[in-house]
């Protein structure tokens, strides 16, 4: 059972979400974050599809689509290509529901437009910089996912129930954050039964999220990031930094494989540079290293950009060439690393 207050203010928060679309007198543009993740995607689809059928004009779009693994799920779960899931932009739009999105550079292409109107935000990260910006934030880093948000908003705030496909693409989006429950709450665990009670087929969700074996492109991309890395010890802990040309996840799961305890990917894409971090959980555990916070946010005040993410898994992107991005990424880790008494030494 979930407290009276959480209730109350779930109901509050949903009760002013469709104030502000009722005010709006124009469509209303639902997006996440670029190479949107199963857990942005299963949240964005919901919303926009509880709107339509409360008879208002609601549009998803995802500026740069979405990533691999939510490509799948939506091929697997609702029977349709990706690029089916986005409609068509609207010519006019006074207001903007931000969906599992950290700051205005995951945006992409709709940064500026997100500026400029009404803003609903709707999060889960350590930390975010539009929250302050916003009309309405729905926004909980004690959440672990932006898909347990929105299922809570819609049952309890709103009172609706949801089909069978939301629902299962919702799940898709809280296995896939929680890796598979490995980072859950009790809350997550309750919301996630709730889902299968109400006909969510977690075996067609988890077969959804299934990973093929990779490609040779990506087996080569995980092989150069080895080969290129740059190794630093301070203490039990390993840091690996290295560049790639794509698959920058895939090589820092790679690395973690290997033996890292932090894989930090520089990518390079035309006049953007992209850093992507993952760590293994003994890392926030044991030191207090929080990869959002406490790396990509500070990297992404020295490069100009933006950043953010969770404990375990942060990206930030920047117009900074890659070369000054990997020294950075160096400089900010050693830097971080020493002050919590650890004193990095670079491994040959």
């Amino acid at each position: 059972m979930r407290k009276d207050s959480e209730k109350g203010e779930l109901r509050e928060a949903a009760k002013r979400l469709i104030e502000f679309v009722e005010e709006a007198g124009t469509p209303i543009v639902v997006t996440a974050h670029r190479n949107a993740d199963p857990d942005a995607v299963g949240a964005v689809y919901v919303v926009r599809n509880v709107l339509r059928r409360g008879g208002f004009d609601a549009r998803l779009l995802l500026p740069e689509g979405m990533n691999q693994v939510s490509k799948r799920i939506t091929r697997e779960l609702l029977g349709i290509e990706p690029g089916e899931l986005e409609d068509e932009a609207p010519r006019e739009s006074a207001l903007v529901i931000i969906v599992d999105t950290a700051s205005y550079e995951q945006l992409g292409r709709l940064a500026s437009f997100a500026k400029e109107v009404t803003k609903i935000v709707i999060d889960h990260h350590g930390s975010n910089s539009i929250v302050a910006d916003a009309e309405l934030a729905i926004y909980d880093p004690g959440a672990r996912s932006t898909c347990e948000l929105v299922y809570l908003l819609i049952r309890e705030g709103l009172g609706e129930k949801l089909e069978k496909k939301e629902l299962e693409m919702l799940l898709a989006g809280i296995v896939y954050d929680t890796r598979h429950f490995l980072l859950s709450t009790p809350r997550v665990l309750r919301v996630a039964a709730d889902m299968i009670d109400e006909g969510a087929d977690l075996g067609l969700v988890l077969k959804a999220l299934q990973s093929p074996p990779p490609d040779i492109s990506q087996r080569i991309a995980r092989l150069k990031a080895a080969k290129r890395m740059h190794l630093m010890r301070a203490g039990e802990l390993i840091v690996a930094i290295t560049h790639v040309g794509a698959y920058e996840a895939s090589a820092a799961r790679a690395l973690l494989d290997l033996g890292a305890d932090i894989a930090i990917i520089v990518s390079e894409h035309g006049s953007e540079t992209r850093v992507v971090a993952r760590a293994r959980r003994e890392v926030e555990e044991k030191h207090g290293i929080h990869l959002g916070r406490d790396i990509m946010e500070e990297l992404a005040k020295r490069l100009g950009g933006g950043g953010g993410g969770h404990s375990q898994a942060a990206a930030m992107s920047t117009h900074a060439p890659l070369e000054r991005a990997l020294s950075e990424a160096i400089k900010v880790v050693e830097e971080m690393l020493r002050k919590r008494g650890l004193e990095p030494q670079p491994i040959a």
